[in-house]
C-alpha cells in the first residue's frame, strides 16, 4: 500500500454521499504468495457523533470485518486493517481510510466480503458504558472487483501440491486456511481432523500432523512431566477432551447435545473436580487423566505419568472467588513442581468485565509474578481468547465483548509478555482465535448460538492439535514417528 496513493477525494466523503466501500486498485492476476493492497473507506458521519466511546490507543474508530473469499475454494482470508497514516484518521468526525497488505496464497479468484460493524468507537464499551446493538452495515463492493491468483508451474512452496514436502509445524500460531477435505489432492488422514462441515485447517508454510490423544499423552510423559495451566471454562473443556483421551463428546449422537455444542457447566465429570479452583491431574496414555487420591506429593509426577496442575480462573478480573494471584503468592512451584511449560489463558473474561486500565495494571502484576515464579527453563505459552463474532452481549451481565475489542486484548497481552520477558523466557502463542477467524463467515455465524462463546467439541480437537504439534514435533520440523515407543506404562514394563 505504501506505493499506492490514497485518492484525495476519499477524505472529503460524507455519509450522505457514499456508503462505506472497499477499494482494491490492483485487480490484475497476481502470482501465488504476492500481496494485494486492500483499503476500506468510511465516510464522515452525517449526524452528530457521540463522544462517549473511545478506541484504545492506536486502534481505529471504526470496526470493519472484511475477508477476501475464494470463489472456488471458499478460502476466507481475514483482512487485518490499520488506519492510513494521516492526521484525519485521528479525528472522530472525519472520513476514515484503512488499509492492509494481504498475501494471497491459494489459487483462486478472490472477492471482498465484509461489513462495517461499528462506527465511532462503539466497538469498545468501557467504564460502565453498555455494549451497543450489533447492526452491521454492508460494505459496498463494485462489480468486477476480483483478484485472480495463479500458479503457473506448481513449484511454488505455497502450492498445495507441495504441501507434503513442508517441514512439520513447531509453533501453535502458524497462518493457514480451511479447505474442503474432498478437494485436497492427497491423503488427508495424516492432517488435522476435519471440522463438522468437512473442512480441514491447513497451514501455508508448515505441516500439521494428526496425533491421537494417546500419542500426545506419551509425548507429555516423555517431555513434559509437569505442566501448569491457568484458564477458564475453555481450558476446562480442553482438559475434558485430554483426560478422556478424546472420548468426551466423540460419538455421533453427542455432537448435537448442548454440552458438546456449547455449555457443559454442571455436567457430571468423574476424572477431576471441575468446580475446584485448583486441581492436580495425572496423565498416562492407557487410562487418560485422573486426579490422584490419598497422600501424594503434589510437586512430583509419578513414574510413567505426566502431572497437570490446573488453576481455574476468570482471567485477571475481580470476579474470581479466590484472587487470581493467590497461587503465585503461595509459591506455585514449591507446591506444584517446576513445569517445562506453563499455559496461560486470558482475554475471555478480561475483555468482558475489565476496563483496559484495570487489566493493564493486573497484567503488569501477572508478568512480574510469572518472572518470579518460573525460571528460564519454563516456556510460557499464551492461549488467546476465543474468536468473537457477529453479535453483542445483551444478557443481564452485559459482557463488553466485540470482535475488535477481544483482538485488541489478545495482541496487548502478547506484546507485554514479549516486551517484558522475551529476552529471558521463551514466549509463544497458542492462537485459537485466528483458527476460528479464518473459517468462512457462514460458519463463524454459528457462534451467536452459544452465549458462553465456547467452541464446539469438534473444534476443540482442532484447537488441541495446534498445541500437540507445538509441544511434540521436533524443534527443527523434521519428520518423525510421533508414537513414543520408548515410554512404557507400568503394565507394559511388567510384561
Amino acid at each position: 500500500c505504501a506505493d499506492i496513493a490514497v485518492p484525495a477525494d476519499y477524505w472529503a466523503l460524507e455519509e450522505a454521499m457514499s456508503h462505506p466501500f472497499v477499494d482494491i486498485q490492483q485487480t490484475g492476476p497476481i502470482s501465488l504468495g504476492e500481496t494485494v493492497c486492500v483499503r476500506v473507506v468510511v465516510p464522515a458521519p452525517k449526524a452528530r457523533v457521540s463522544v462517549l466511546y473511545t478506541p484504545f490507543p492506536g486502534k481505529p474508530w471504526d470496526s470493519v470485518q472484511l475477508d477476501l473469499v475464494g470463489n472456488i475454494t471458499g478460502v476466507s482470508v481475514p483482512v487485518r486493517l490499520r488506519a492510513v497514516e494521516d492526521y484525519r484518521n485521528s479525528l472522530r468526525d472525519s472520513a476514515h481510510v484503512y488499509e492492509a497488505d494481504v498475501p494471497l496464497r491459494d489459487v483462486d479468484a478472490f472477492v471482498p466480503q465484509g461489513v462495517l460493524e461499528y462506527r465511532d468507537a462503539k466497538w469498545n464499551p468501557e467504564d460502565g458504558l453498555p455494549p451497543v446493538v450489533y447492526a452491521p452495515e454492508a460494505l459496498q463492493v463494485s462489480d468486477g472487483l476480483v483478484v485472480q491468483v495463479v500458479d503457473s508451474d506448481q513449484n511454488n512452496r505455497l502450492s498445495l501440491a507441495q504441501h507434503l514436502s513442508l517441514p512439520l509445524c513447531t509453533e501453535a500460531n502458524p497462518e493457514g486456511r480451511w479447505l474442503n477435505a474432498t478437494e485436497i489432492p492427497f491423503d488427508t488422514s495424516t492432517l488435522m481432523p476435519p471440522d463438522h462441515h468437512g473442512r480441514i485447517w491447513v497451514p501455508y508454510t508448515c505441516r500439521m500432523q494428526r496425533y491421537s490423544y494417546q500419542d500426545f499423552t506419551k509425548c507429555l510423559v516423555q517431555k513434559y512431566p509437569i505442566l501448569h495451566m491457568y484458564g477458564d471454562s475453555n481450558t476446562r473443556r480442553m482438559l475434558k477432551k485430554l483426560t478422556t483421551l478424546g472420548e468426551w463428546c466423540s460419538t455421533e449422537e453427542s455432537h448435537t447435545t448442548h454440552p458438546c455444542l456449547c455449555e457443559d457447566y454442571g455436567d457430571r465429570f468423574e476424572r477431576f473436580r471441575v468446580s475446584r479452583e485448583e486441581v492436580v491431574i495425572d496423565m498416562d496414555p492407557i487410562t487418560g487423566g485422573n486426579s490422584p487420591t490419598g497422600n501424594f506429593s503434589k510437586a512430583m509426577a509419578p513414574p510413567n505419568k505426566s502431572r497437570i496442575y490446573f488453576r481455574r480462573w476468570g482471567g485477571l478480573t475481580a470476579r474470581n472467588a479466590m484472587p487470581w494471584s493467590r497461587s503465585f503468592d503461595a509459591g506455585v512451584q514449591h507446591f506444584f513442581g517446576t513445569p517445562q511449560v506453563a499455559i496461560i489463558s486470558l482475554t475471555n473474561w478480561d475483555a468482558a468485565f475489565s476496563t483496559r486500565a484495570y487489566f493493564a495494571a493486573q497484567l503488569d502484576r501477572l508478568v512480574a509474578l510469572v518472572e518470579k515464579s518460573y525460571g528460564p527453563e519454563t516456556e510460557i505459552i499464551l492461549r488467546t481468547g476465543q474468536h468473537y463474532c457477529c453479535r453483542y452481549d445483551n444478557s443481564r451481565t452485559h459482557r463488553q465483548y466485540s470482535r475488535l475489542r477481544n483482538q485488541s486484548f489478545d495482541s496487548y497481552i502478547a506484546d507485554v509478555f514479549r516486551e517484558r520477558l522475551g529476552d529471558r523466557r521463551r514466549i509463544s502463542v497458542w492462537d485459537v482465535a485466528t483458527l476460528m477467524e479464518t473459517q468462512p463467515l457462514e460458519i463463524r455465524s454459528e457462534l451467536p448460538f452459544c452465549p458462553s462463546n465456547h467452541a464446539r467439541a469438534e473444534i476443540i480437537d482442532i484447537e488441541n492439535h495446534l498445541l500437540f504439534n507445538r509441544l511434540c514435533n521436533p524443534a527443527d520440523g523434521a519428520e518423525q514417528r510421533h508414537t513414543t515407543n520408548s515410554i512404557l506404562t507400568e503394565d507394559e514394563s511388567n510384561e
